[in-house]
This record gives C-alpha cells, structure tokens and sequence, in this order.
C-alpha cells in the first residue's frame, strides 16, 4: 500500500515545469527520443532554444517521423536522427565516432533508451538485451562521450559560480525508483560462484531472474556505473577543488522521472499480450501514471542542475537520498 500511495502521490505531485530555462546555443543529444520521455524532452529542448539536437534512433523511419513531428511543433530545423542500436556495441562505438567527428560541441548528453522485455531475449552480441541496453551500451557510451563533453567547457569558465555551473556540460542517464528497491533476496547469493552479470544473462528457466526483477537490477548497475564516473571525475580534477565539486569539468547525475505513460511496457500491451494483462495494465496507469509530458521535466531539469547534484539521482523537486556501497 505504501508503494501506490507514493505513487499516487507522485501523480498529483507533478515536477516543476523548466520552461524559463534557455538552451540557447547549446547542443543536445537525446537517446531513445523516438518517442515517450525522450520525445517530449526533446520538444522541451527545441522550443526552449538549443542550436543542435541530435537522436540516437535505431529505426530510422521511427527518426525520420519524430523529426518531421518535432519540426512541426516547434517551427525549428535544429534536429538530426542519428543511426544507434543500444543492442550493438560496434553502433554504440560507431555513434560516439560520429559524435566525436561532426559535433564542434556537446554541452548535454541525455542517456534515456532503455527496455523492459517481457521475455528472455538475447542481443546480437550475445548478452541479454535488458542487460545490454539498459547498462552495458549505457555505460559503454557514457565512457566514449566523456571526452567531447569535457572539450565542451567553455574557456575561460565563468568567474560566477551559478553562470560556471549552467555552462559546465552535464552527463544525464536515466534511472529508475525500482534501483533502489531491490533486495539482497534479489541478487545471486553470496556462496554462488556465477558473476553477477553471468547470473543477469540468463533466463529465468535457468535461474535467473525475472524479467520485471532484471529491468530492476539493472538500472541498479547503471547507478554504480553513474556514481563510479562521477568519482573518478572529481578526483581527476586538475583545476582547484571547492567544497562543492565547483570546478568539475563534466556533471554527472541520474534522473528517476517517475511512473509514466510511455512505450516501456510495450510488450505486455501489445496484440502479443494478454487481455486481461492490457486491461490491468491500462487502468493501473490511469489511476498512478504519470503524464508522460510530466515525467521530460525531470529529465530537462537535471541538464542544468549545480554542482551539488553530481553522483546523485534528481525526482523533479528534491534528489533521491540512498545509499550503494
């Protein structure tokens, strides 16, 4: 009951809208922005004035769509559809190539394509596709898109702490409250002798974990991952430390957006479903879902949070406080 009451709560608790924010003359790149929260962050995005802003889309007709779409809402031809399949690590290396290659600049990185199957299913590269797209591609493209965000700070850096922290280019990857709600009965016992990513990439029938509990554990691995390079980042810092992290090169921070009305779920709502399964599902989400225009705000916020959100997870109005070894 505590959990639909949060729920609830989070439903008629919407986030602050970031609308008075300007992205004037920044570049933008959004993942998973086809459509659901990446979509409207990226109207968000456009509306509110960014020069570039370019989509990671593994389908290119479903890119072609959202561009022609988002170009209509907005009246702006600042979008490009970039070929990336979070499947494949050689599209994943080959997008943060291009990136690399054709962006001058990159002041926001949106990490936000992620995938909830309903059934055990393996990538190209021969690790679970959840495992793969919602971590291993995740972090792998973190990593690769650190070093254009960090050529990205402008020289000299602005000698008010507020104008340094909205010009210091930020590394957003998108989480989920359900990280931070598993338990230790969740994870492959202590005495097991399979890594735990060898423990992830199997099936349920072969002792893994479920699929529900798999999207879970995760978006917990990717917040070590997020927290890992935050670290690494303040501690490499060469320029004089304050008390606040105030000279990082790069912010790196999570979002949890809440539950949301979004194509996450898709397979246990689509013709392949079950009925009764659709109609559960529906009214669930009537009653606790999250707009999903609602849900883009935390993401849009979190690009321009201070320093102080560095290596934590932004909700909208407050940061999730936990803790992770």
């Amino acid at each position: 009951m505590a959990g639909l009451f949060r729920l609830w709560h989070e439903k008629h608790n919407l986030p602050a809208d970031p609308k008075h924010i300007s992205f004037h003359g920044k570049a933008v790149l959004i993942t998973g922005a086809t459509s659901g929260l990446g979509f409207e962050a990226s109207i968000k995005f456009v509306q509110q004035g960014v020069s570039s802003l370019i989509i990671g889309s593994r389908d290119q007709e479903r890119g072609k769509k959202a561009k022609e779409r988002l170009e209509q809402l907005t009246g702006r031809s600042v979008v490009q559809v970039w070929p990336l399949d979070m499947s494949s690590f050689h599209s994943v290396v080959e997008f943060a190539s291009r990136v690399d290659r054709n962006m001058p600049k990159l002041d926001v990185a949106i990490l936000n394509a992620g995938v909830m199957h309903r059934e055990y299913t393996l990538s190209q590269d021969g690790w679970e596709d959840t495992l793969q797209v919602n971590t291993l591609s995740t972090a792998l493209l973190a990593l690769l898109l650190l070093p254009k965000l960090e050529q990205s700070l402008p020289v000299p850096r602005s000698s008010t702490s507020a104008s340094g922290e909205a010009s210091t280019p930020h590394l957003v990857i998108v989480s989920s409250g359900t990280a931070v709600r598993i338990a230790e009965k969740d994870l492959p016992p202590s005495t097991s002798r399979a890594p735990l990513l060898s423990y992830l990439n199997q099936s349920s029938q072969t002792n893994g974990p479920s699929a529900r509990k798999r999207y879970a554990i995760t978006k917990l691995l990717i917040e070590y991952v997020a927290r890992h390079i935050a670290k690494e980042l303040a501690q490499n810092t060469t320029s004089t430390a304050t008390a606040t992290g105030g000279n990082l090169n790069v912010i790196v921070n999570t979002v949890k957006p809440g539950l949301c009305v979004s194509s996450l779920g898709r397979e246990y709502t689509n013709n392949n479903s079950r009925w009764y399964e659709r109609w559960a599902l529906g009214l669930f989400n009537k009653l606790f879902a999250r707009p999903t225009e609602a849900g883009s705000r935390v993401l849009v916020g979190a690009s321009v949070q201070g320093y102080e959100s560095h290596g934590r997870m932004w909700k909208g109005d407050r940061y999730l406080e936990y803790v992770i070894a």
